[in-house]
């Protein structure tokens, strides 16, 4: 097994990230666990319309990534009790499409912070 960096971000409703994920940035749900109270775990491949969920894993363009909602990551972690949700990081996405061809397939889907532009060190890159 190879070594690999996986975030694991807070979040309010992992269901919502799950379907902006999958419906905007095309990412493909691993896992995830609905909240069962006392029961064991019910692990998921597929997300239903009214489901909820408390952790998943996705993956999509190169990337993996982790969503836990607050009480089951604070139960973990509980240093973040009353931590905002937000970070001060960003998350960067290499692409093999054209950049500004997948800014244009998304950008009426997203917040855009910045718009495309071409970086000093070459990079053409966005935020949302």
């Amino acid at each position: 097994m190879r070594s690999v960096l996986i975030p694991n971000l807070m979040v309010e409703d992992v269901a919502s990230t799950v379907r902006f994920y999958q419906d905007v940035l095309n990412f493909e749900l691993q896992m995830g666990v609905e909240p069962v109270d006392n029961a064991p775990p019910n692990f998921v491949t597929e997300l239903t319309k009214d489901m909820m969920l408390e952790w998943a894993n996705m993956t999509g363009l190169g990337a993996e990534v982790m969503f836990q909602e607050r009480n089951s990551f604070t139960a973990e972690v509980p240093a973040l009790e009353g931590a905002a949700i937000g970070a001060s990081q960003t998350l960067y996405f290499r692409i093999e499409e054209d950049i500004d061809a997948h800014y244009e397939n998304i950008k009426d889907k997203v917040t855009v912070v910045v718009e495309p532009t071409t970086k000093f060190y070459g990079m053409r890159e966005w935020y949302m």
